[in-house]
C-alpha cells in the first residue's frame, strides 16, 4: 500500500517561501512538509531515519559555508 496523499491550501506567499527554500536546499517538497508537520506534532520519530540524516548533512553543508564566510571576513579585517 503508498503512503497517503492529502490536498491542502495555503496563501500564495507561503507557496513562495516553501518554493524558494527546496530549491535553495535541494530537497522535495513533500520532504519540507513531512518534517515540519512531524516536528509541530512532536512525533519526528516517525520520520524516516535516511531523511532525518539528509536534513542533518544539509545543515552541517550550511554551517560549512558559514563558517567559510565567516573565516574569510576575519582573515580579510586582519
Amino acid at each position: 500500500m503508498g503512503k497517503p496523499q492529502i490536498a491542502v491550501r495555503i496563501p500564495p506567499p507561503l507557496l513562495a517561501e516553501l518554493n524558494q527554500y527546496v530549491e535553495r536546499v535541494g530537497t522535495s517538497k513533500t520532504d519540507v512538509i513531512i518534517s515540519a508537520i512531524s516536528q509541530y506534532l512532536g512525533c519526528a520519530e516517525i520520520v524516516p531515519l535516511s531523511q532525518r540524516v539528509s536534513e542533518l548533512e544539509l545543515q552541517m553543508k550550511k554551517l560549512r559555508t558559514l563558517i567559510e564566510s565567516y573565516s574569510s571576513t576575519e582573515e580579510g579585517n586582519q
